[in-house]
């Protein structure tokens, strides 16, 4: 089996290496590691230096993740395609976790939980957020997280035409959607760990919570599981300052990061705004 990876970014100079450092840290080689560049004007780039002629750099001139994300996913070339954000650490056991999981046949896609490694508290934060996203689905899921998830290429190519590519729905999101309404089996596999980045809480509340509706507007525009979507929402903005000085205090000057001064920007927004409208 063999396995692509593809990882879309924009202005990500400051977390790429790690990405790719663990990406080739894997204890089973994976087929093929695609980036894709989405307008970055920082030093992005120049972080492949670290691994000379094993990364395949792309460009996607639209900017959103949506099609920098299209773009890597035709080009790969492997039998699943793991898609990841560009802050994501992938544990050394991924690849192979990828190859066990997607030996059922029945499975189309895949998606794992995530570690918090810059927050607080992570052995909380992360146990529940594990345990609330096994139970948002059932046996098959009708999502996808897209700092960890992998998909069949002919499952790729068999749903892409119908995908969402506006920049109000969350793209993994809806991709997850599409391949549950064709009947298609995604699972949560617990072995497919990863670490990730909880800079988005860094946003200030306003930010934070136009991206956070995005989910429910994503289901909302399906016509599919609106109640639960929204009452995940309003869970997330719930829970927002508690997370917001868990990540606070995880930094060198935690009252910077408490005024939400960073953050991480809408990959989906053509203008890289961190609000969703």
């Amino acid at each position: 089996m063999l396995i692509s990876i593809v990882v879309p970014v924009h202005n990500e100079q400051d977390f790429l290496r790690e990405c790719l450092d663990a990406i080739f840290g894997q204890d089973e080689p994976v087929h093929e590691v695609i980036v894709v560049d989405n307008g970055s004007d920082d030093g992005t780039l120049r972080e492949l230096a670290g691994h000379p002629g094993r990364v395949i750099l792309l460009h996607e001139p639209v900017p959103g993740v949506q099609h920098a994300r299209n773009r890597g996913l035709d080009a790969a070339t492997g039998d699943v395609i793991g898609r990841i954000d560009a802050d994501t650490r992938l544990a050394p056991g991924w690849s192979r976790a990828v190859r066990e999981t997607f030996a059922d046949p029945v499975v189309q896609a895949a998606t794992g939980p995530v570690g918090y490694y810059d927050i607080t508290m992570a052995g909380l934060v992360d146990g529940g957020d594990a345990l609330f996203r096994r139970l948002s689905g059932g046996d098959s899921l009708d999502w996808l997280l897209g700092a960890n998830m992998a998909i069949r290429a002919t499952a790729w190519r068999r749903v892409k035409p119908a995908l969402c590519t506006d920049a109000d729905v969350h793209e993994d999101i809806d991709l997850g959607i599409h391949l549950h309404q064709e009947g298609s089996k995604t699972v949560f596999a617990a072995g497919l760990r990863a670490g990730t980045s909880a800079r988005r809480i860094a946003n200030r509340f306003g930010d934070y919570r136009a991206y956070a509706l995005m989910t429910e507007q994503t289901y909302q525009r399906h016509r599919y599981a609106y109640a639960r979507a929204w009452i995940v929402t309003r869970i997330q903005l719930t829970l927002f300052p508690v997370l917001r000085l868990a990540y606070a205090f995880a930094h060198p000057r935690p009252w910077t990061a408490l005024r939400g001064d960073g953050g991480r920007a809408n990959a989906m927004r053509p203008d890289r705004s961190t609000s969703a409208r």
